[in-house]
C-alpha cells in the first residue's frame, strides 16, 4: 500500500481558466452565427488531425499499435476530405445541432419518465421536472427541425451555460482563498453547475479502462493507491464517499456509497424479489455492513473497482449525517434473506447456494432495509437511486452539491468529488484507489510510503 501526497490546485489558475471561460461564453454570445460556423468547421479539422495523433501515441504507449493506425489513418483522411472538397462551412452547424437536439430530446423524454415517477409514488419534483421536460422537448424540436436556422440560438445558449459554469469555478476558487468550506459549522452547501452527462454517465467505465491498462503495463505495483492532499490540520478522515467502477451491464453506470467510519451504508436494488427490468426499477433499500469484508466482496466477487474519498467532517456535519440515517432505519422494516431463511429452517447447503446480493450481504454480516415510507420508499434507477441517496445524506454537511442538470449519475458525483479533492481548503482530503483485495487496510494503518500512481 502507498501514499502520495499531492499539491491542492492553486487558486489563482482556477480564476484564470473561469475568466478564460468566461471570455469564451461572451464571444458565442455577441458573435454573428456565420463567424462561429467558419470557426467550427476549421476547429473541427484541426480536432480530427490533433486526436487522431494522441491517439496513435496512446496506443504506441499501450502496445496496441495496429489500433492506433487505424484511427490515425480514419481521422486524418476526414481531416484531408475536409480540407480539400468545398464543403460549404454552414454545413458545420449541422451537425452540433442535430446532435444537442438530440441529446436534449432524450433528456426530455426521461424527465417525462421522472416527473411520472414523482407522481406515481407522491415524492417532490413533479412540477419541476414537468417543466424541465417540455423545455428540453421544445429546445430540441427546434433544433432537430431548422438546424441551421437555429444554430446562432444553440450558440447563444452555449454561451449562457460556459459563463454559468465559470461563475461556480469563481466561487470554488474564492471558497479556497478565504477557506470557506472548513467553517466548522458550515451545514450550507455551494451548488455546482454540472457538467452535461454526456461527458460524465460513462466515466466509471472509462476509469475501468484507465487501471486495466495501467496493470495490464506494470505501473500499479500494489492494490491500494492513496492520495492526501497537503492540507494542515485535517487528518481526522472520519467518512469515505465511495465511487464504484465496473463495465458490467447496467453497473458501467458505477455505484456510490458512503461509509462513516468502518460501517458502509448503501442504497441500492437489494431485495431480489421486488427487482423489474434489470434492476431499473425495485423495492428501495439500504444495507449496513462492515467496510473491509463490503470491499473485498466488492473487489473479488463483483470484480470491481472502488476510488473512495476522505472527508474531514466536523462533529456537527457527522450528526446531521447520522441523524438522516436513522431516520431511513425508522422508516425502514429488516429484510429476511434466502440465507436467513435457510439457516433457519436448517438447509446448510442451500444456505451456502445463495448468491443473491441480500443473501451475500447477511453473509458478510450485514443488514439489510426495506424502505417503507418516505422519498426513497422505491428505486427508480434515473431518479430515486444511489446517487441521489448519498447526496441526501450529505444534503446539510457543508458537502458540495450538484446542479442535477440531466441524470443523477455516479460519473457526475465523480466529478464533483474529484474537483473537491483537488481544490484547496475543502475536507476532501485524502483519495483512494482500492484494487486488489490482499493490499487493503483501514485509515489507521496507513504508512507513508510514496508512489507515482496517479489514478
Amino acid at each position: 500500500m502507498n501514499v502520495t501526497k499531492i499539491r491542492h490546485k492553486i487558486p489563482i489558475l482556477t480564476m484564470i481558466a473561469a475568466f478564460a471561460l468566461l471570455a469564451a461564453g461572451v464571444f458565442l454570445i455577441i458573435m454573428s452565427g456565420d463567424w462561429i460556423e467558419y470557426l467550427l468547421f476549421f476547429a473541427f479539422t484541426a480536432l480530427l488531425i490533433i486526436y487522431g495523433g494522441i491517439r496513435f501515441l496512446q496506443s504506441v504507449n499501450r502496445r496496441k499499435i495496429k489500433e492506433g493506425m487505424i484511427v490515425l489513418g480514419v481521422t486524418w483522411v476526414a481531416a484531408i476530405a475536409l480540407m480539400t472538397f468545398d464543403i460549404d462551412p454552414n454545413a458545420a452547424a449541422v451537425v452540433p445541432s442535430i446532435l444537442v437536439g438530440a441529446v436534449a430530446l432524450l433528456m426530455g423524454i426521461l424527465r417525462l419518465m421522472i416527473c411520472a415517477n414523482c407522481f406515481i409514488n407522491n415524492i417532490p419534483g413533479k412540477f419541476r421536472n414537468g417543466i424541465s421536460a417540455i423545455i428540453c422537448i421544445v429546445f430540441a424540436l427546434f433544433l432537430l427541425i431548422h438546424p441551421i436556422a437555429n444554430f446562432e440560438f444553440l450558440t447563444t445558449v452555449a454561451g449562457c451555460y460556459l459563463i454559468f459554469y465559470a461563475v461556480t469555478m469563481l466561487f470554488d476558487a474564492f471558497a479556497a482563498i478565504f477557506e470557506s468550506d472548513l467553517s466548522e459549522g458550515r451545514l450550507r452547501r455551494r451548488v455546482h453547475f454540472a457538467m452535461p452527462n454526456i461527458f460524465t454517465a460513462l466515466k466509471p467505465a472509462n476509469l475501468v479502462a484507465d487501471i486495466n491498462d495501467m496493470r495490464e503495463q506494470g505501473k500499479l505495483e500494489h492494490g491500494m493507491i492513496v492520495m492526501e492532499k497537503e492540507q494542515k490540520d485535517f487528518d481526522h478522515i472520519n467518512a469515505e464517499i465511495m465511487v464504484h467502477l465496473t463495465t458490467q451491464g447496467v453497473n458501467k453506470f458505477g455505484h456510490v456509497d458512503i461509509s462513516i467510519g468502518d460501517t458502509v451504508f448503501s442504497y441500492g436494488t437489494y431485495d431480489p424479489s421486488s427487482v423489474k427490468l434489470g434492476g431499473f426499477i425495485s423495492q428501495g433499500t439500504m444495507i449496513r455492513v462492515s467496510k473491509l469484508p463490503y470491499l473485498k466482496h466488492c473487489l473479488d466477487v463483483q470484480e470491481k473497482y472502488v476510488i473512495g474519498y476522505g472527508v474531514c467532517f466536523s462533529g456537527q456535519q457527522l450528526e446531521t449525517i447520522k441523524e438522516k440515517i436513522e431516520e431511513t432505519l425508522n422508516n425502514s422494516t429488516k429484510l429476511e434473506s434466502e440465507y436467513d431463511k435457510a439457516v433457519k429452517e436448517g438447509r446448510g447447503e442451500d444456505a451456502e447456494n445463495c448468491k443473491d446480493s441480500a443473501s451475500n450481504i447477511v453473509r458478510l454480516g450485514g443488514e439489510v432495509y426495506v424502505v417503507q415510507k418516505g422519498m426513497f420508499r422505491r428505486y427508480f434507477g434515473i431518479n430515486t437511486n444511489c446517487v441521489r441517496f448519498a447526496d441526501w445524506l450529505l444534503s446539510e454537511s457543508g458537502i458540495d452539491a450538484i446542479s442535477f442538470s440531466g441524470l443523477r449519475t455516479p460519473g457526475a458525483y465523480y466529478n464533483m468529488l474529484e474537483n473537491m479533492f483537488r481544490r484547496k481548503s475543502t475536507r476532501v482530503v485524502r483519495k483512494t484507489a482500492y484494487i486488489l483485495s490482499k493490499d487493503i487496510v483501514l485509515n489507521d494503518q496507513l504508512t507513508g510510503k510514496k508512489t507515482d500512481a496517479n489514478i
